[in-house]
């Protein structure tokens, strides 16, 4: 019976963990200072990050167009005032009145407007709205809605 060439093993040639390689110092220069690199970006990224982030508040800060403004308007009445009364004072939804409001975070309003409430009917409305327009409607919200 022969056996096959696939399953046999060559009694000279012996497989150990032994194996030594020769030093290779320009491989180690690369890495460390690929490594290096890697670090001071990572430094950098953390500095300049909060510097980044004001652009961008300052950016989705701006105000809506006055046209705009008017179409949020109506939006708030019509759509949010469905739920919270069309003055706004309460109904299914809670009151969106100053007072109501005073003592909540401009951020987790916006974050209700946009993203909605998970469990109750408040929906989102980040498909119809984006950031600034959540922003001028909270800043419109805590000073008094207009008629």
């Amino acid at each position: 019976m022969q056996r096959s060439s696939c399953s046999a093993r060559d009694s000279t040639s012996t497989v150990t963990g032994d194996t030594e390689y020769p030093p290779q110092p320009m491989l180690a220069l690369i890495l460390g200072l690929v490594s290096l690199f890697a670090i001071a970006l990572l430094a950098l990224t953390a500095l300049v990050r909060p510097a980044m982030a004001e652009a961008m508040i300052e950016t989705t800060a701006a105000l809506p167009s006055t046209e705009r403004q008017g179409e949020l308007i109506r939006f708030v009445r019509q759509e949010c005032g469905f739920c919270h009364g069309i003055h706004l004072t309460g109904g299914l939804g809670s009151p969106l009145t100053a007072a109501a409001l005073a003592d909540k975070s401009s951020d987790a309003l916006e974050a209700t407007i946009l993203y909605g409430r998970t469990g109750t009917a408040m929906p989102g409305w980040m498909p119809h709205l984006n950031e600034s327009d959540a922003n001028w409607i909270v800043a419109a919200l805590l000073k008094g809605f207009p008629e």
